[in-house]
């Protein structure tokens, strides 16, 4: 692979597991160095770190927890002890409660929307802050939660609705200093995610079964799409979110 990053520095939270190791794996191969956020398991974060590695790129993992605005600008600015510049902000980590609306208590909530675009807008400002005059790319992950209403998903994914709109506001005001902001907004991916819906094997054929391509997503469907938005090629995309479903919204 032609490594069209490289020499770049990516931030992506959430990294160390699914969605967010799949994207750090796809960087580094194109030749990005990356800084891993993850905030519990550090036997997972380290073995992603000697993967990354092994691209011949160099890593380094950060432990935060995003909800927590101080805890996210700690990523940033180690980041910009070690590497000294920003390209691309990957906003991936997400985090909430499940359950129907007349349950969903009040810190629940919050942690859906501190995890979602609060997160997000706090990192594009530290973001904008160390891409400087050359620009960046900002990339964050929503779900089809957002357009069509999951089982016991409300919290999350009003917190994903407000994530996209983020990403439309951030792209009118950063797009002056040439900052690419943009969104992958994912169907159902096999991880271990699906497991806060409950009986997830039964949801996996179920969503199969309606999704034109018939089947549910891998970490790399959504991973691919994550690393175009990060290129050149990418440079006249802004401010939207790109349903990667399978077309299982169509069906819907």
């Amino acid at each position: 692979m032609v490594k069209v990053l490289d020499g770049q520095v990516a931030i992506i939270t959430g990294a160390s597991r699914g969605i967010g190791r799949a994207v750090a794996l796809r960087l580094a191969e194109m030749g990005c160095n990356v800084v891993v956020n993850y905030v519990r398991n550090d036997e997972m974060a380290n073995a992603l770190l000697k993967e990354l590695q092994a691209f011949g790129v160099e890593a380094i993992k950060v432990k935060a927890d995003v909800r927590y605005s101080e805890n996210l600008k700690t990523v940033f600015n180690e980041t910009k002890t070690y590497f000294g510049r920003l390209d691309i902000f990957v906003s991936n980590a997400a985090k909430g409660v499940f359950g129907p609306v007349q349950r969903i208590g009040a810190n629940g909530f919050d942690l859906a929307m501190a995890t979602g675009p609060k997160a997000l807008l706090v990192g594009a400002q530290e973001a904008a802050k160390l891409f400087g005059e050359k620009g960046g790319k900002i990339v964050a992950l929503s779900s089809i939660g957002s357009l069509r209403c999951l089982p016991a998903y409300a919290a999350v994914g009003t917190a994903k609705a407000g994530l996209e709109a983020m990403v439309k506001y951030l792209a009118v005001e950063l797009g002056p200093k040439n900052v690419h902001v943009n969104a992958v907004s994912g169907g159902p991916i096999d991880t271990d995610a699906l497991d806060d819906f409950g009986d997830p094997d039964s949801l996996k054929v179920s969503w199969a079964e309606k999704t034109p391509l018939r089947r549910v997503g891998t970490v790399d469907d959504i991973a691919g799409i994550v690393a175009f938005l990060c290129t050149k090629d990418a440079q006249w995309i802004q401010g939207q979110t790109i349903v990667a479903d399978g077309g299982l919204t169509l069906t819907m």
